[in-house]
This record gives C-alpha cells, structure tokens and sequence, in this order.
C-alpha cells in the first residue's frame, strides 16, 4: 500500500488550501478482478481526499455500477475520471496508478479542475476551439 510521506501530504495540504478555489469531483472507478493497481490507486485517492473538503471523491466497482463507466467511457481499470460541478466529464481521464512523475500530474489536475482553469495560453485556446469534431488525445507513458 502506497504511503504519501506526511512532508509532502503537508505540502499537498498547503497547496490544495492556497490554490484550490473551488471542488475536484473525482469519480474513480475499480475492478474486484484482474485489477492489479486499483487498491494502491484507491488508497492514493483516499490520502489526497483527506487533505482537502474541497475533494469530492466517488468510488465505482465496474460490475456494480456499469451505466456510470458506460456514461464515461471507461473500459479500463483503474480508472480517475474528473468531472465538473455539475457532474458532466470534463475529459481528463487517467489509466493505470498515478505514481512517479504522474503523481504531480494528478496534483496539478486536481487544482486546475477545481479551479476551471487550464495553463494553455490564449492562442492556443482559440486554436482549440476552432475544432468542430470529437478528437481522442491519448498519453501513454512507462514506468521508469
């Protein structure tokens, strides 16, 4: 089972209290079976849970709550998807154990959601709305 350090917890702490403006829905969605990261993933979720109110945290089992991974497209576990305030898929998915370099990503996620906020400059942004079709982008990494 994964432990976050209680420095960096307090850290996370700190950083969820002075940049966090308003709440990360999480939705996480598990596996019983064949599903090798989803209790360290949980675990994980649960720790940063509890260094904010501002993180609203729900758990999914694939088998019991299959209409809720179907609404988000999920097919793999474990699976973090955020949503927005009024529960509708913001579109920032991940797969797999949010570990290593992918932890301060997590972090960063968290904050920019519940911030509705993004880092994307402003060009970018309008070049972003100038598409008109549902597009895919897909990260894969490997662990190091």
């Amino acid at each position: 089972m994964p432990q976050i350090e209680e420095s960096d917890k307090q850290a996370i702490k700190n950083l969820f209290a002075h940049k966090m403006e308003g709440t990360a829905h999480i939705r996480f969605f598990t596996s019983k079976a064949n599903c090798q990261y989803c209790e360290d993933t949980l675990d994980i979720l649960n720790q940063l849970a509890q260094l904010s109110d501002k993180i609203d945290l729900q758990v999914f089992d694939k088998d019991a709550n299959a209409d809720e991974a179907r609404q988000f497209g999920v097919n793999m576990y474990p699976a973090i998807v955020f949503v927005n305030d009024n529960g509708h898929d913001t579109g920032v998915h991940f797969y797999g154990i949010p570990s290593g370099y992918e932890f301060s990503t997590l972090i960063e996620d968290i904050v920019d959601v519940a911030n509705n906020h993004t880092d994307l400059s402003p060009e970018t942004i309008d070049v972003l709305k100038q598409i008109n079709t549902d597009v895919t982008l897909s990260v894969f990494i490997t662990p190091t």
